[in-house]
């Protein structure tokens, strides 16, 4: 990553971090990862001095929308990898998977910047055609000009005994007693900075047109080096290889298939699904020589 350099000089301000989208693997393989990532957001607000004012996770990536020092941001950036890392480590055994300095800075500097970077930040699981904006579940979109966000009701973490809390968060901070989780994932209205993002954004009319247009992708893509667009995302291609092994292999994963059946799954959904050879090699493994020679 080039040197990032900091418009604010040091002083509070406004960035979105970009992790780089992971050529050979996904960051969350189920729900129970996303809540996990979601969680260690929520729980870095606690550790740094920062303002998460929005994010979206998605399978091979994510986005933060953060103010503060730029020190405590990259900070906050850095601990959000550091527990992915020990997801990934010990619940699937991989390392070297995230690289600490694969991610782009984008310093936001005026109020249509941040509606820009906040829009376009939300629609992502739009573009991978996983759910609209508001559907979407590992994002921060529910909380924006909600005035129902109240009324959605979890469990208190006051309820809660300190064991109960460690194995919900799988951390030994200890969070807010007024905070609530639904089905172990922190809501978003408790740790997510909405009423400085709603200040910002001035009122929904401006957000929801950014939101429905479709020419704000090249405008943000281009200010943030971006060129990737996937008409399949990989958590509905894992979908697809899935029921294709079961439905055409007759087996339950990629993992108990032959190479030949592999390079013939790998050049299907080249053609079916238009799979990217990124794709490619991370949900099956292949290497560039594979994918080569297979395609």
């Amino acid at each position: 990553m080039a040197v990032f350099e900091d418009p604010f000089a040091g002083k509070r301000g406004t960035y979105q971090f970009t992790m780089s989208h992971l050529e050979h693997g996904v960051l969350f393989r189920d729900e129970e990862d996303y809540v996990y990532g979601v969680n260690s957001l929520a729980i870095g607000t606690l550790k740094y001095s920062v303002s998460l004012l929005g994010y979206t996770l998605m399978s091979n990536h994510f986005h933060l929308l953060l103010s503060g020092t730029y020190t405590e941001c990259e900070n906050y950036f850095h601990f959000m990898l550091r527990r992915l890392i020990r997801l990934l480590s010990k619940k699937y055994g991989v390392k070297g998977l995230i690289k600490a300095d694969t991610f782009n800075v984008t310093a936001v500097l005026d109020r249509q910047t941040f509606v820009n970077e906040l829009a376009y930040l939300l629609r992502n699981a739009y573009r991978a055609r996983l759910a609209s904006p508001h559907s979407y579940r590992w994002s921060s979109a529910d909380v924006y000009f909600n005035p129902f966000r109240e009324q959605v009701h979890g469990i208190s973490f006051c309820t809660l005994t300190q064991e109960q809390k460690r194995v919900i968060l799988r951390s030994h901070e200890n969070v807010p007693g007024n905070w609530e989780h639904a089905n172990g994932c922190i809501l978003n209205r408790f740790f997510v900075d909405y009423q400085k993002a709603e200040k910002i954004l001035e009122d929904s009319v401006s957000l929801f047109d950014k939101l429905r247009l479709y020419d704000l992708e090249s405008a943000v893509k281009m200010a943030h080096g971006l060129a990737e667009s996937m008409r399949f995302s990989d958590s509905q291609l894992q979908e697809k290889i899935a029921l294709i092994c079961r439905k055409e292999y007759h087996v339950e994963s990629v993992h108990q298939l032959d190479r030949k059946s592999l390079f013939l799954l790998a050049r299907s959904l080249s053609r079916r699904f238009a799979a990217t050879k990124s794709q490619l090699r991370r949900l099956l493994g292949l290497t560039d020589d594979m994918l080569d020679k297979i395609l």
